[in-house]
């Protein structure tokens, strides 16, 4: 798409210079590429030589090592690289926060509580960039925080204190760190969840010309004759068109039931729309709305339906659409959320205190992003070809374990090929009526694909005789 694969080789993430000595760049590279390799696995078991898993953990433990050293080498090359990209090209910033639980972990200091009482750990708050295929390009931007015990229940007080010192600062935060790691305006869409449906977000935006997509999450009061936004948007008239869109699978919870994934078709309907401040306070926003609808629901199934609030301008219904797609790329962060705790193990990760967990959690994070865009290349652009997710001796030794199953592929394999023959070593039928090859069989897969590798490597590389 950009004439360049993203997301970035760990040499270009972590380029020369880019750590404060060669040893510790030379280290991080060769961290994250066994992370990669054998994801999830203890360092012990991610290096065949002892002095390799000795040398990581010294380097999760060096004085000059931290999350924001590591991230900010990264992100800054991720960034720097985003900045070339073609004029008019659209970038989406994901972003979303996660409790990384750590409840396990009884001897590990610094941590704070979470959701449930009961549990200790962090709080992750990340952006991640996304092209305009749903495929993940890179790490943009990451925090931790840990709530004291003391801090439970302030949400009581929430509107009393200033927005700055509120936990919802971090979706300006994050956003106001992005633009300014990136460097050149308008290339980001920031798209965020309910949770950031916040007027001063809204508001700063405004002023700083900063892009915005975000579900709105609450009914506000607005300009004009509907004095509601809920009212404002449904008396939009829907365009003729329809399209088909995938609905999640969800839990029941305390004031919904559970529901199965599906497929629903929706019709799509937008306008302008001026948000006035809340709780008598001053100031307008223009924003534009869209609503998504959905158009027979099954029987005894709640109507999908959803309004987005946006910056960017929507004059026709191409425009419309194009937003609800970018949309539904927010699902990528949750995905990545589900490869760092259980593809990467991330939770299960053994360390005494905060500052050497955060480190392994930096790259874990940086081994995730290329994990899931391996799945999601499969699926964007599977007649690539396999150069853009393997090596030229990776790829030789797939076609050669395949060719001794009696399977055969074009030379060179495509995307599409390499994925499914990697899934096949970890376990997937490739029947006729399986769907898609997952994350986790992928991983399965990649991992002896890296045995087999390293074997050919070897022999190859023995004396004659």
């Amino acid at each position: 798409m950009f004439g360049r694969m993203f997301p970035l080789p760990a040499e270009e993430l972590f380029f020369e210079g880019s750590l404060s000595e060669k040893r510790l760049r030379e280290r991080a590279i060769t961290i994250l590429t066994a992370m990669t390799e054998r994801p999830g696995v203890a360092m012990t078991a991610a290096f065949d030589n002892p002095r390799e898993s000795r040398n990581a953990y010294n380097f999760f433990h060096n004085d000059r090592m931290s999350l924001m050293a590591l991230l900010d080498t990264a992100t800054r090359a991720l960034s720097l690289t985003l900045r070339e990209l073609p004029e008019g090209t659209t970038v989406l910033s994901v972003q979303d926060t996660t409790e990384i639980n750590l409840s396990t972990q009884t001897a590990m200091e610094g941590l704070g509580t979470l959701g449930n009482v009961k549990n200790h750990g962090l709080m992750l708050h990340t952006a991640l960039a996304v092209d305009t295929d749903g495929c993940p390009m890179g790490l943009l931007h990451a925090h931790t925080w840990a709530r004291p015990p003391k801090e439970r229940g302030k949400a009581t007080t929430r509107r009393q204190r200033p927005f700055d010192d509120k936990e919802s600062a971090r979706w300006w935060d994050t956003i106001v760190a992005c633009e300014e790691a990136v460097g050149r305006p308008g290339l980001l869409l920031h798209i965020s969840d309910r949770e950031s449906d916040i007027f001063t977000l809204f508001s700063r935006a405004h002023t700083a010309f900063v892009r915005l997509l975000v579900r709105a999450g609450q009914d506000r009061c607005v300009e004009g004759e509907h004095v509601s936004l809920w009212a404002h948007v449904a008396s939009f008239a829907d365009t003729s068109s329809r399209r088909t869109i995938d609905v999640a699978a969800r839990p029941a919870t305390k004031t919904k039931p559970a529901r199965a994934a599906r497929q629903a078709v929706v019709a799509v309907a937008f306008g302008p729309v001026v948000l006035r401040a809340p709780h008598g306070g001053q100031g307008t926003i223009p924003l534009w709305a869209i609503r998504v609808r959905e158009v027979a629901p099954p029987p005894g199934e709640e109507r999908i339906e959803w309004v987005l609030l946006t910056s960017d301008p929507i004059g026709t219904e191409d425009d419309a659409w194009l937003r609800v797609e970018w949309y539904g790329d927010r699902w990528v962060i949750e995905e990545y959320f589900k490869v760092l705790k259980t593809g990467c193990r991330i939770e299960a990760r053994q360390f005494e205190s905060r500052p050497p967990f955060e480190i392994a959690l930096g790259l874990s994070m940086l081994a995730a992003v290329e994990l899931l865009a391996l799945t999601k290349r499969a699926r964007i652009a599977p007649d690539d070809p396999a150069s853009a997710v393997l090596s030229t001796d990776a790829a030789h030794v797939l076609r050669q374990h395949a060719a001794s199953h009696h399977r055969s592929y074009p030379d060179p394999m495509s995307v599409h090929d390499a994925v499914v023959e990697i899934a096949i070593l970890g376990g997937y039928q490739n029947r006729s009526c399986d769907g898609p090859p997952g994350w986790i069989t992928l991983w399965r897969g990649y991992q002896r694909l890296t045995a087999l590798l390293e074997g050919y490597l070897l022999a190859r590389a023995a004396p004659p005789g």
